[in-house]
Parts: structure tokens; C-alpha cells; sequence
């Protein structure tokens, strides 16, 4: 994997009685643990995001809606979502729930496994570290085993909150961006990309052109998208398959309805978008994802792996750059993981890692003997095994849907 440059961080509902908190502190910590307190938060929420320019998509209010009303069709959600207040009002919200997890209970994101980051909506101007502080208190009486906060960006205000606080676990990871509304157009963001790299795929295209057209579509809406996001994911479920890997979201049996649900954005309040590559009449490649306060968020890529020497996954890359570009989009998040095919165009990543904190005994047993011994050594040695043998040991140990 390329080397990652870090990027430096940018600058009332039903709730429980205010937990006290260990040292005087301007803040106050509530919890709310079921979807009405989660309803009566709609407007502080949604003022709160307005405001707040460290937003993440997978901590919006009509995010964690939309899982909330799809997860409590199948079984209750164990909502815990932590709010600190002080004499201005909600100066912060972080969404989590309690899951279960082979018998010890976490609180991890709200919409996990569907969420790709974890955040922390926080008013402009507080101190992280001190409202992370007051909501300490009450993430420790949340009832959970260990606390688990996946995929946290370096860049994040939950990582100026929990760092030092909450200790870091497993390996470092990296989430390629482009910031493509910082150039005048695409022609001259095209320019910065490497001169070998910019002739190899003009070949790659003009080899396939000799056959058939390459052409790419866009859409928000209709038809395309949910073409798009049926093909992407049965192809990256195939990919799996093949791979021999796995994926805590595709073992989800409710993770495809869930997905399914943006195919009418209009009614979710979540804007997706799709981008194609086709070869004449077939795709050759797909991507859809999310557009949220200026930025594109990759969710699911595939691409047929018949066209595979034409490289079709990077050439997708910088159509999808370009749509951005004219469609006003500010960045576009590759996000983890780090894969070395999104470096074709992205020269930065953020850092991204999880933070893991044991709340009780049973959960500093399983942190130390798990978490920190046995899971590792496992994933490396399965990691080790041949494609065919891994994929076959993963449909014997795990479960094919949840």
C-alpha cells in the first residue's frame, strides 16, 4: 500500500435524568435509549448538523432514521445515544447501541455494521476532550461489556474527544480522498495526477475503444441507480466468494433491504448517486454511494473481472472525478480501505482507526484475550491460507447470514 499522508484535524428528547460526572465540568451527559427519545431529538439534531462543518453522513439524523426504522422491523434496536449539554443547549451527539456479539455485549455506532465511521456531531467551538470527558460517565453505565468505536477518522472531532481516553486497537487503516472542488476544473486537477499513470489508462481505453465505444452515465435517481446497486452488490458479494474474505455487513441477512432502500432517495432523505463505465452496451464497471454536505461517499464498487487487464476499476476512478467536479462535489471519499487502485488518483488519506474500551470484567477479559491476542493471530494465519481453502474454512466457522 502507498505510503499515507495523515491529514491534520480542521480546526429535548426522552432522556435520562443528567448522569453526574467524576470532576466539575460545563457539561452535562443524558442518554437516550429507545426510537421515541430518538424522535423527539429531530430538530436539535438536525441544527446541530447544520452547524456543524465536522458532520459525517453516517451520523446524520436521516442515516441513523433510516437504519433504525429498517433494523426494528427485523428486532429492537438497544439505542444509546449520548448527548452533552451545557447552558447554550446540545452541544454534542454521539449515536451508538448496544449489540451482542458471540455472547459479550458492545456498544459500538448506531448503524453499525452498515456505517463506514464513527463521529461525533459537535457544536463549533467546544472542547472535544471535555465533552468527550462528561459523556464518559454514561457510556460506562450503558450496561455494555466494552466499548467499541470503529473506523475513527484522524481527522475527526470523536478523535480529538476519545484520544488518549479511549485506547486505540487493532491496525491503522487509511480512507483515500480527492479534493476535487479545490481545482478550476477537471482538466487541471488531471494534470496533477502522474504522467505514466495519465498514458497507461489512455491506452487501457484506447485499447477497448478499438472494439467498442467507452461511455459513462451517471445518475441520482431512476433506473441507472438501481441497476447500479443491484450489480455492485451481487459482484462484491462474488468477490468475496472468490477472495476467500469476509464481510460483517454481507453476513447482515438484512444488509441488502437495507441498501435496497436508497434506490428511491427521494423518500429516505439520502441523496445516492450511481456511476457506470459501460464497453459498448455492458457495464464493465460500477460505483454508487452518498452525497452529503458537499462530499461523495464511495459505499460499493465492482467491476466485471473479465475486462480486468483493462484496469476498469481505476479508468472508473476518473469519471467519477469528473461527475463530481461538475456536479459541485467538494471531496470525494474513496474511504477504507486504503487499496492500492485508489491511489491511482488519490494522493492523500486520512488515518483511520478503532478505539476499544473495556467497561466491565468480562469485557477486559475479552479485550485482552481476544481482541488483543487471538483475533489478530487468527486473521493473520487465515490471511496466510489459499484463496479456495480460506473461503471454504469461512463457510464452515461462520455463519452465512446473521
Amino acid at each position: 500500500m502507498p505510503a499515507i499522508r495523515q491529514i491534520a484535524a480542521p480546526a429535548p428528547g426522552l432522556v435520562s435524568k443528567p448522569l453526574a460526572v467524576s470532576k466539575p465540568s460545563a457539561f452535562q451527559a443524558e442518554c437516550v435509549r429507545d426510537s421515541v427519545g430518538f424522535g423527539l431529538l429531530e430538530a436539535h439534531w438536525r441544527a446541530l448538523e447544520a452547524r456543524c462543518s465536522d458532520t459525517c453522513l453516517f451520523q446524520s439524523f436521516d442515516w441513523c432514521n433510516n437504519f433504525i426504522e429498517h433494523a426494528s422491523a427485523l428486532k429492537p434496536v438497544d439505542i444509546r445515544i449520548f448527548v452533552a449539554r451545557d447552558s447554550k443547549g446540545i452541544a454534542a451527539i454521539l449515536p451508538l447501541a448496544v449489540q451482542m456479539e458471540t455472547g459479550i455485549s458492545v456498544l459500538t455506532g448506531l448503524t453499525e455494521p452498515f456505517q463506514q465511521y464513527t463521529n461525533m456531531l459537535m457544536r463549533p467551538g467546544c472542547d472535544a476532550q471535555a465533552v468527550f470527558g462528561a459523556l464518559l460517565p454514561a457510556i460506562r453505565a450503558s450496561g455494555a461489556d466494552y466499548l467499541h468505536l470503529g473506523q475513527v477518522r484522524r481527522d475527526s472531532d470523536l478523535y480529538a474527544g476519545c484520544n488518549g481516553l479511549v485506547p486505540v486497537s487493532g491496525e491503522e487503516d487509511g480512507a483515500p480522498f480527492v479534493a476535487i472542488g479545490s481545482h478550476a476544473s477537471f482538466e487541471a486537477y488531471h494534470l496533477t495526477v502522474n504522467s505514466k499513470t495519465r498514458k497507461n489508462l489512455r491506452n487501457a481505453k484506447n485499447r477497448l475503444e478499438r472494439e467498442a465505444p467507452v461511455t459513462h452515465v451517471a445518475a441520482r435517481e431512476g433506473k441507472i441507480l438501481a441497476e447500479v446497486i443491484d450489480r455492485s452488490f451481487e459482484g462484491r458479494e462474488a468477490w468475496l466468494e472468490r477472495q476467500g474474505l469476509t464481510s460483517r455487513a454481507f453476513r447482515n441477512s438484512g444488509f441488502e433491504a437495507f441498501v435496497n432502500r436508497f434506490k428511491q432517495p427521494g423518500l429516505v432523505g439520502v441523496d445516492a448517486i450511481a456511476f457506470s463505465l459501460k464497453h459498448g452496451e455492458k457495464p464493465i464497471a460500477d460505483q454508487w454511494g452518498f452525497v452529503y454536505k458537499g462530499r461523495y461517499y464511495a459505499f460499493i464498487a465492482g467491476w466485471d473481472e473479465a475486462y480486468s487487464e483493462a484496469s476498469p476499476g481505476k479508468l472508473h476512478l476518473g469519471n467519477i472525478l469528473e461527475c463530481c467536479h461538475e456536479q459541485g462535489i467538494m471531496v470525494a471519499d474513496f474511504m477504507i480501505p486504503a487499496a492500492r487502485y485508489k491511489f491511482t488518483w488519490a494522493k492523500d488519506a486520512v488515518t483511520v482507526q478503532d478505539h476499544v474500551m473495556p467497561l466491565t470484567m468480562r469485557g477486559r477479559m475479552h479485550n485482552a484475550v481476544w481482541l488483543n491476542f487471538l483475533r489478530p493471530v487468527a486473521k493473520r494465519t487465515m490471511y496466510m491460507l489459499p484463496q479456495g481453502f480460506r473461503s471454504r474454512l469461512f463457510r464452515l466457522i461462520l455463519p452465512n447470514k446473521e
